[in-house]
């Protein structure tokens, strides 16, 4: 975590993640600012329709409070991904699952700014590039920036006051089209589309308002867009797809389409996303047609990736598990090796979507330990593909009833979880906190069950505790004498007292793989805390620690026992 102290006077706290500039009167007394970055895994983003995570997750804190002048963050992010039709959006939180884009500041190719009266988390989200036109209400026309042959038309009075309106386009390339014929039996009638089309106004509020006159929409025709002949008989369908779901329905028999060799026009009457495509005569339903955007848009989103599960060659217990693009496994595969893992070879290509959470669940006589309350079989990894995706597990063999020393074997099976529904809205930074209040969070809805995806074998050999020689109390010296009366106290608190002490998520996750209840891991941290900080483990800072952790009765209990800890209080 970076910290600094500020003032009134203010300050700058730069990171690798991030430069924070507190101005001039922002507080009124010295604040503690902090910065760090949160697990990717541990966050659900609402990635879709092209977007892509393209920086580190960061929380900035202190929470709560709210500056008197305006704070700018500056995000540095990976522009890699970042062509002419895409651009950078910083997305803010306050509860890791809802999230607000913010208005923001370009500073150079992969540095982007904002302005914030209070803290929260911050991500970097590559997105289709986004053209805001102000439509008066004598009528405009736009065109997009990035796409002109798509044009929205409104006429005079379609608004009755003037409208923020963004005009949002993702290009769609022709192998969609070819490997979606290719592999899917139900779009093989498809020639070719348009590019999907989304048209929302700014304030959220005013999504579903409807237009007093029709609006236009242009877009490339189809086979012009992506070159296609084609001799035989076809149809022109005009498909759209509300905002918030994945259901594209066919609106050609609800509205008036004109058609060139060069281009589509049609008419709207309210706002959402809009796609054309050309068909072969061989559809009778108009339901038929429903999957082929659905498919198509899960094209754009995926990304063919493996797993990989690699055990460290010196702690038998310790495992990573990586998802990677199908470019760079046996890259980082080899990468492992080298250091110090080892393991079976990558699973077979899969395809994951952007921010899809994949559940990785043991299965067998094997278990990861949970602290305090026996052992799970689950861990949750969420693939990014500008990101690194690493999960570490510890995982233990699990004893058979009446089958005492078996090797832990088994699989890791990983299953896509379902796509949740969670929302993004764009306000301005100043009515977050306000939204944050008010907002009555909801789950979302699901849209399909777990798919497993691939598997690989798991083996974790059995190993028998080996306990230190236990000493008695009288012939322990030092911070040693008091750790058999703090671990008996302290017993399922433990993890709580190792985080005052300072220890590594790391070594709390080793000391619970390789002990069988939380006295013995209490005392195992402990020792492992003296080994670390010497002369620094003291009896004072150990009953802080306890303190802290809302243990103070062992602290009590500890004086009791020992009245020769009093003389040694500050």
């Amino acid at each position: 975590m970076h910290k600094l102290n500020v003032g009134p006077e203010g300050g700058k706290l730069q990171t690798p993640f991030c430069t924070v500039t507190i101005s001039r009167g922002a507080v009124t007394m010295e604040t503690e600012i902090t910065c760090q970055v949160i697990d990717p895994n541990d966050v659900t983003l609402p990635l879709k329709d092209g977007e892509m995570l393209v920086s580190d997750i960061i929380e900035l804190g202190p929470h709560g409070t709210t500056f008197h002048q305006p704070v700018t963050v500056q995000r540095q992010y990976n522009n890699a991904s970042l062509g002419d039709a895409m651009e950078a959006a910083v997305w803010v939180s306050e509860d890791r699952s809802q999230w607000t884009e913010l208005k923001t500041t370009k500073l150079s190719k992969d540095t982007i700014a904002v302005s914030v009266d209070h803290f929260s988390m911050f991500a970097v989200i590559s997105q289709p590039k986004q053209d805001q036109f102000h439509v008066p209400t004598e009528g405009l026309t736009m065109t997009s920036s990035t796409q002109p042959a798509v044009q929205i038309s409104f006429p005079e009075q379609a608004v009755n006051t003037p409208t923020q309106v963004t005009v949002q386009v993702q290009e769609v390339p022709k192998r969609a089209v070819e490997d979606m014929n290719a592999k899917d039996q139900s779009s093989r009638g498809l020639l070719g589309t348009s590019p999907i089309v989304k048209v929302e106004t700014v304030s959220a509020s005013a999504v579903h308002v409807q237009f007093h006159k029709p609006v236009t929409v242009r877009v490339p025709h189809p086979q012009h867009y992506m070159g296609v002949q084609h001799e035989g008989p076809t149809k022109l369908r005009v498909m759209s797809c509300e905002e918030g779901t994945e259901d594209w329905v066919d609106e050609t028999d609800n509205t008036d389409i004109r058609a060139t060799e060069e281009s589509v026009e049609f008419e709207v009457i309210h706002f959402t996303r809009w796609i054309v495509i050309v068909v072969t005569d061989i559809y009778d339903d108009p339901v038929e047609l429903g999957p082929i955007p659905l498919t198509l848009c899960r094209w754009l989103q995926h990304r063919a990736v493996q797993f990989i599960l690699m055990q460290r060659e010196d702690d038998a217990n310790q495992f990573v598990v990586e998802c990677a693009q199908i470019e760079d496994a046996e890259k980082k595969r080899a990468a492992l090796l080298q250091g110090g893992y080892k393991g079976p070879v990558p699973t077979d290509t899969v395809n994951l979507f952007e921010g899809q959470i994949v559940e990785v669940s043991l299965m067998g006589n094997v278990s990861i330990p949970a602290f305090g309350v026996g052992s799970s079989t689950k861990q949750q990894i969420t693939f990014h593909s500008q990101k690194s995706n690493r999960l570490h597990m510890q995982v233990m063999a699990l004893e058979a009833k009446g089958q005492h020393g078996l090797d832990g074997k088994g699989s890791a099976a990983f299953f896509a979880l379902p796509r949740v529904e969670v929302g993004k809205q764009k306000r301005r930074a100043a009515f977050l906190r306000k939204r944050h209040e008010k907002l009555a969070h909801s789950p979302g809805k699901k849209l399909q069950d777990p798919t497993l995806l691939c598997q690989l074998p798991i083996h974790v050999p059995f190993e028998t505790q080996r306990e230190r020689p236990r000493e008695a109390e009288g012939d322990l010296e030092g911070i040693e004498k008091y750790f058999h009366f703090t671990k008996e106290e302290v017993s399922t608190d433990w993890v709580d007292v190792a985080f005052h002490l300072r220890a590594k998520w790391s070594t709390i996750v080793n000391i619970a793989g390789r002990n069988r209840d939380d006295k013995s891991r209490c005392m195992d941290m402990l020792q492992e805390w003296k080994k670390k900080r010497g002369d620094a483990a003291t009896i004072e800072v150990l009953m802080e620690a306890l303190s802290e952790a809302g243990l103070q009765s062992v602290v009590d209990g500890l004086k009791n026992k020992f009245p020769d800890i009093v003389t040694k209080e500050p």
